[in-house]
């Protein structure tokens, strides 16, 4: 009888073990998605335009001092105008870690629903309803994020969880368009090209981790060139002579009142050397951190569409997503 109660105690010791370690994990990861919720340089918001907008734009973000609002629009056919945007009905989030005793990965998924529209509108302003339309969308979009454990000798347990690297957002919808690379030079005032600042390529961005204190540094105002490198499986339509079947868009920002978005093309002229060669090239002037701030940490989002999407209704809905945050400083 003696060995049975042994046995029954241990049993009982090591099941309370169990249960306390998972409820001290269970506090820790929920604890780190406060922490995930926290950081300016996660999350999705930014990649909703709250409906269409012209190509290029720019809303609340500071330039030269000033927090403006401005657009630049695009013409096709003869002196029509296109803009388009996405309208978020619903996204959810799903976080799965991998939680050690000071390590801890997250892989974070964000599915993304909503409205992708598209007008065109005459020379006098008015909507052409025979143009224009709207389609349902559904994106998914993936990420890592490695939290660490360091001292904390001001905390009452000695230590502190602290995101220490996250891996470019990447995803999209359908499987006809994808992002290869994306580089960004320094431009002179004189407009001449400089020297390489950043360069991320397909084949190592899923296990690239971009350390949280050595994020992408952009200086306030000053003028850089993007040159993004695609692949479309088609294409499957075309609007001109260059054959060019997708468009690329830079957009930055940190959020709805915050963001931009810069059109880069690949027609063979000005920085885009070669017409139709599957690289897509733009200027592109950098926003200020925010009146009266020094720095900040904002979002990219660089995302091909092939024009299938764009210009038929029942076209499809094809991108490719890459989000990688930035820093702006001021000079």
């Amino acid at each position: 009888m003696k060995k049975i109660t042994t046995l029954i105690f241990l049993f009982i010791f090591i099941v309370n073990g169990c249960v306390d370690s998972s409820s001290g994990i269970d506090e820790i990861e929920s604890r780190l998605l406060e922490i995930l919720d926290d950081d300016a340089a996660a999350g999705v918001d930014g990649f909703d335009s709250g409906g269409d907008m012209d190509l290029d734009y720019s809303i609340g973000l500071e330039m030269d001092g000033l927090a403006r609002t401005s657009s630049d629009t695009l013409s096709f056919g003869e002196g029509y105008r296109m803009r388009f945007g996405r309208q978020l009905i619903s996204r959810e989030r799903t976080v799965e870690f991998e939680t050690g005793e000071d390590t801890s990965i997250a892989m974070v998924t964000h599915t993304v629903n909503g409205e992708f529209i598209v007008t065109v509108i005459d020379t006098n302003q008015n909507q052409i309803d025979s143009l224009s339309f709207s389609k349902e969308f559904n994106s998914i979009l993936n990420r890592k994020v490695r939290f660490v454990k360091v001292d904390a000798p001001t905390s009452p347990e000695g230590s502190r969880w602290e995101v220490d690297a996250l891996t470019p957002l990447v995803g999209g919808s359908g499987d006809k368009v994808s992002l290869a690379g994306i580089s960004f030079f320094t431009l002179s005032d004189s407009l001449e090209l400089g020297e390489l600042l950043y360069s991320f390529s397909s084949d190592e961005l899923g296990d690239l981790y971009i350390s949280r204190d050595s994020l992408p540094v952009f200086t306030a105002f000053s003028r850089v060139v993007a040159y993004v490198n695609v692949i479309n499986n088609g294409p499957e339509y075309t609007t001109d002579s260059t054959n060019v079947g997708e468009w690329v868009f830079l957009n930055y920002g940190k959020n709805r009142l915050q963001r931009g978005r810069r059109h880069l093309k690949d027609s063979g002229m000005f920085f885009d050397q070669i017409m139709n060669d599957n690289t897509h090239s733009g200027s592109i002037r950098i926003h200020g951190p925010g009146l009266a701030q020094m720095r900040g940490v904002f979002r990219t989002f660089i995302e091909t569409i092939d024009l299938a999407t764009m210009y038929v209704s029942d076209g499809g809905y094809n991108t490719s997503v890459w989000s990688i945050p930035y820093s702006v400083e001021r000079p």
